[in-house]
């Protein structure tokens, strides 16, 4: 299969939702293409160059976008928003101009076995615990936070979601065992968690002061 590749400073994940600002006139060509073929173009990460200009070099794994909303503006530009299909291995490729065209062998997802199970519940509860700590540092809450029950979709869910390098999260894509990604995405989480905690309790001891002041 040959798909146009588009190089970004972001990494998408099966089931992400992406915004994207099309203003090269190469990437409005590009997005013209998949319209009119009612196909995906290949999301890869930025290993050397730019987004803009020359055509950067791409990591070697990558997913699918699939164009679900399109916002025309003046002088041709577009908003799009795509949401993430499959993981793909990107080969050859065949074309560098106006855009890089690449073929590229589908991944399939590794299935889920009980331990994924497991993991995906302890990720769970700590992935609610991490978003109601960022929230809590604009003095925020939420009672339920929202995310897929399937390990492996959870997995993915959670890595687009979290706060951290895009090199680790291209490790994280890479990652082709939903046990494997969630376990590392435990340890981050551990991490993140022992990190924010005291932020949080900071930044409250911080708006009660800031009260009491006021009075």
């Amino acid at each position: 299969m040959e798909l146009p590749i588009f190089p970004l400073n972001t990494v998408l994940f099966p089931g992400g939702r992406l915004p994207l600002h099309i203003f090269e006139d190469r990437y409005k060509l590009m997005v013209s293409h998949c319209l009119e073929r009612g196909e995906p173009f290949g999301v890869c990460l930025i290993r050397t160059g730019q987004e803009a200009g020359a055509p950067a070099e791409p990591f070697g794994i990558g997913t699918t976008a699939h164009i679900r909303e399109v916002q025309e503006l003046d002088e041709g530009r577009l908003n799009i928003i795509c949401v993430g299909g499959e993981r793909f291995i990107l080969g050859e490729i065949t074309s560098r101009m106006p855009y890089i065209t690449a073929s590229v062998e589908p991944i399939a997802s590794d299935c889920a076995d009980s331990s994924a199970a497991k993991l995906a519940e302890t990720a769970g509860s700590l992935f609610t615990d991490y978003v109601r700590l960022n929230l809590a540092m604009t003095n925020q809450w939420s009672r339920r936070v929202e995310m897929p029950s399937e390990p492996g979709a959870l997995s993915d869910y959670m890595a687009g979601a979290l706060g951290i390098d895009v090199r680790a999260k291209q490790r994280l894509l890479e990652e082709m065992s939903p046990s494997m990604r969630l376990q590392a995405e435990v340890d981050i989480l551990n991490e993140a968690i022992a990190q924010l905690t005291p932020r949080v309790q900071l930044a409250r001891t911080a708006r009660w002061l800031g009260f009491g002041v006021m009075n």
